[in-house]
């Protein structure tokens, strides 16, 4: 009881905190996933796990009122809470809240925002192949009272719907995350928002004429130690249809997102990390059409954006003694527990065994093959052979075994 109350605290102190983005590209990624490119794999059948996350990102901008310099900060601050489980081997489900967000509209911020649902269908490959597959359906609720944001993923305000394709490979079949790893995306995201007028004022004519539609990307790997993970990702979104000049944020963005991740307990773990833009601050907004001016110099996404949080793993069993289950070897984690030791071994020689007899049975096809083109060519050659011999003359008289009788 007192874990879970414990739990409880630090995740709503977590969600109060400037925390990790609803994502540039992926939002809000938890389960087995890196911060922003999804895993193909699932969570154990029957885990719950609790995810907190947010981000933070300021600029200050310095304008001269007369002969005086007047500065004046800029604060985009983001907070969450997720909740994850696996019904099955590989079925996940997420439930996904913005609990605050900065607006710079209105009364300033957002409490809640939007609610996101996610359904993942994932793991599926060969139990002896590195390669996992998987699909994520992605469902937006909007619940905020102010959208169209500025330095965040564009959003109209309509119930939007994602897919994305997630591919991963790990040499580690057992125990993927133990070893260096390695993960695709390629996404779709439809926003709904036909017929919407984005700035809010009455004299805003330039409704949405088309759904906006994007293109969603990005690549990244995990390196892991005895207690950290070091994570790299290169992700990004391309409008494939457009928003209407009224939408803050209707550029292209691509980022690098280094981030680290600390295991304290077997239950708990931290996250830090950063998003840097790589692409240029190119400025499409209109603001002829009565959508508020915040200030012509900021950008519409974040240069940087600071992320952290914390994920929570709810029915995770402690292990014996409540010591951990793994210890480092020569920069690896190995198995403490002899029983767990003796059975990773097992199931790692099965591993092996089956691949040693697939390549067996490739060899030995091969060679059935090779005996079947020798039997081919020996029976076409002796079909040749007798073709050319002539004809058996038929004529008892001209037998010479006959003529001979004659005599």
């Amino acid at each position: 009881m007192k874990k879970f109350i414990a739990l409880a605290a630090i995740a709503w102190t977590v969600a109060l905190l400037p925390a990790r983005s609803h994502g540039q590209a992926f939002r809000l990624n938890g389960g087995r996933s890196l911060p922003h490119i999804n895993t193909a794999w699932t969570l154990p059948r029957g885990q719950f796990t609790l995810h907190a996350f947010g981000s933070s990102y300021y600029q200050t901008v310095v304008k001269k009122v007369g002969n005086v310099p007047e500065a004046k900060t800029f604060w985009d601050v983001q907070s969450a809470l997720a909740l994850y489980f696996a019904s099955g081997k590989n079925l996940e489900w997420a439930v996904k809240q913005i609990v605050y967000q900065d607006t710079h509209r209105g009364e300033g911020y957002n409490v809640p925002d939007d609610l996101f649902l996610n359904m993942k269908f994932g793991s599926f490959g060969s139990k002896i192949s590195p390669l996992k597959a998987g699909l994520i359906l992605n469902g937006r609720i909007p619940l905020a009272k102010e959208h169209n944001i500025l330095f965040e993923p564009y959003s109209g305000g309509s119930v939007e719907m994602g897919l994305i394709g997630a591919a991963s490979y790990s040499p580690d079949l057992l125990i993927p995350e133990n070893a260096f790893n390695l993960h695709v995306n390629f996404g779709f995201w439809h926003h709904n928002d036909t017929g919407k007028l984005l700035t809010g004022a009455p004299n805003d004519t330039l409704a949405v004429l088309k759904p906006s539609q994007e293109f969603l990307w990005g690549a990244g790997f995990a390196v892991p130690t005895t207690q950290f993970d070091f994570s790299f990702e290169l992700y990004g979104r391309m409008f494939m249809t457009k928003p209407p000049g009224t939408a803050y944020s209707r550029e292209d963005a691509i980022y690098f997102s280094p981030s680290v991740n600390y295991r304290p307990k077997h239950w708990a773990a931290l996250n830090v990390g950063f998003d840097f833009r790589l692409t240029q601050d190119k400025e499409e907004t209109r603001y002829d059409t009565g959508l508020p001016i915040i200030n012509l110099d900021l950008p519409s996404y974040p240069a940087w954006r600071v992320n952290f949080g914390a994920t929570f793993h709810l029915n995770q069993a402690a292990p014996p003694d409540n010591r951990p289950l793994f210890v480092s070897a020569n920069g690896r984690l190995v198995p403490r527990q002899k029983s767990l030791e003796n059975q990773l071994n097992v199931e790692q020689r099965k591993t092996e065994n089956a691949e040693e007899e697939l390549e067996k049975i490739r060899e030995e096809r091969k060679r059935m093959e090779a005996m079947l083109a020798r039997l081919r060519n020996l029976l076409y050659d002796d079909k040749s052979g007798e073709s050319a011999k002539p004809e058996e003359n038929k004529n008892p008289a001209e037998n010479p075994a006959d003529q001979n009788k004659n005599q």
